[in-house]
């Protein structure tokens, strides 16, 4: 099951969190009754026994060791089941935290907004010279450029105003945006990072797994992120 998350319906998504909750402890009911169920056939059992040919003792200690163990298992399931309900409540909560903010991800495309910018980093150790920031549209065409000089080893930050070279502005969408260098004497593209909005979350299975679905883009997935702001 997949379950896209925004703020508007994070409130629906706790209270199916408490549905799953109220679940388990009708559950928890029904292995009490089994659990009375059981000492009452016991019971039955004891009374019922024939004086004469009575039951083996070692037979009701072999159920009793049985039932405990059994008892235990149910006790343990209860406790996974209590943890993992908790971290999928935790999760959810997280995912409606990240609705509308900025994740910078591993990759070259930026979605620009009317008015807007696209942010990202250089990503470390990539000390280049004769660094160019060459941005294209959906089709491919280069529609901008920048001169952005020399870069050191650290993580170097990089923003395009959403403007061709003589400053007009150009239309909202997806642009990819290239860093090139001259690295150890040859050109080379730069591994980069983008900045993104994220416009909702979802959570894609009981172990609290998310992908992000991030503005103009697409969905990628949570551990991708390497900063939230």
């Amino acid at each position: 099951m997949v379950m896209a998350i925004n703020g508007v319906q994070a409130n629906s998504v706790l209270d199916e969190l408490s549905i799953r909750k109220q679940q388990e402890e009708n559950g928890k009911s029904e292995s009490k009754a089994d659990k009375d169920m059981f000492m009452r056939l016991l019971l039955a059992q004891i009374e019922n026994q024939d004086p004469l040919k009575p039951t083996d003792q070692t037979d009701f200690v072999a159920q009793l060791a049985q039932f405990s163990s059994l008892e235990g298992i149910q006790n343990l399931r209860s406790s996974v089941e209590d943890i993992g309900s908790m971290y999928r409540s935790s999760q959810a909560l997280q995912a409606t935290a990240l609705v509308g903010r900025e994740v910078l991800v591993p990759g070259q495309i930026g979605y620009l907004e009317q008015g807007g910018s696209i942010s990202g980093v250089i990503d470390a150790e990539q000390a280049s010279g004769d660094v160019m920031m060459l941005v294209r549209d959906a089709s491919g065409q280069l529609v901008a450029s920048r001169d952005l000089g020399n870069v050191g080893s650290a993580e170097t930050p990089f923003s395009w105003d959403g403007t061709d070279n003589v400053g007009n502005p150009l239309p909202a969408g997806a642009y990819s945006v290239s860093i090139e260098g001259t690295l150890n004497g040859e050109n080379e593209a730069l591994t980069t990072s983008m900045y993104s909005r994220v416009n909702s979350v979802s959570i894609v299975d009981n172990q609290g797994g998310m992908l992000l679905n991030l503005n103009g883009i697409g969905q990628v997935e949570s551990t991708k992120i390497q900063e939230v702001r």
